[in-house]
């Protein structure tokens, strides 16, 4: 287990709060991805099921027409696309702009550039398909490097390289609603 989840996981034994004495532990963002983890493959599947449910959940927001290409992934790859886009953009309600007022395309508060740069310290994307390829791959890989794609297991993203500029309570409050949308995707009944 890795030690922010570690970090984390104790926290909740102990009832929520840490003292401020008591450090968060350094998780590096970035680790050394052998050949066979690098070389992640763009999904060439779709699973028809998961994309009515993806637009059942998302209709009438942004992210609805986004289903067909987050529904060639798999179901935990789609779950994060799911819950951490409904946590950072309410699935496309609140989203980076361009210079021109144009929409970047980037609800997951994805920090690195798209193919339109970087607009208001996200990426910006050229389109849709290509923002969740992205995305969706760069989850990918973050789920092949933690082994799981719980999303506790993922709070590099709201994090990056360590939490101890984010309070214990917006740490478990990201976690907790990434998970709500993680769950209708990722575990099928």
């Amino acid at each position: 287990m890795q030690a922010d989840v570690r970090f984390f996981a104790a926290l909740q034994e102990k009832g929520g709060e840490t003292s401020q004495t008591e450090a968060l532990p350094e998780t590096p963002c970035e680790q050394a991805v052998s050949g066979a983890e690098s070389s992640v493959k763009q999904p060439a599947h779709s699973d028809s099921a998961l994309d009515a449910t993806i637009q059942d959940l998302t209709e009438g927001y942004p992210l609805s027409a986004m289903a067909p290409a987050i529904a060639a992934y798999d179901r935990g790859v789609a779950g994060l696309l799911v819950g951490i886009a409904k946590k950072e953009s309410n699935w496309g309600k609140r989203v980076p702009t361009d210079a021109s007022g144009a929409d970047c395309f980037n609800y997951w508060g994805y920090k690195g550039a798209g193919s339109r740069g970087v607009a208001m310290g996200h990426g910006c994307f050229g389109s849709k398909e290509e923002a969740v390829t992205v995305v969706g791959d760069r989850l990918q890989q973050l789920v092949v490097l933690r082994q799981t794609s719980e999303p506790e297991n993922m709070i590099i993203w709201k994090c990056g390289s360590s939490c101890k500029g984010h309070s214990d309570a917006s740490v478990k409050k990201w976690i907790a609603d990434v998970s709500v949308y993680y769950h209708r995707i990722a575990v099928t009944q």
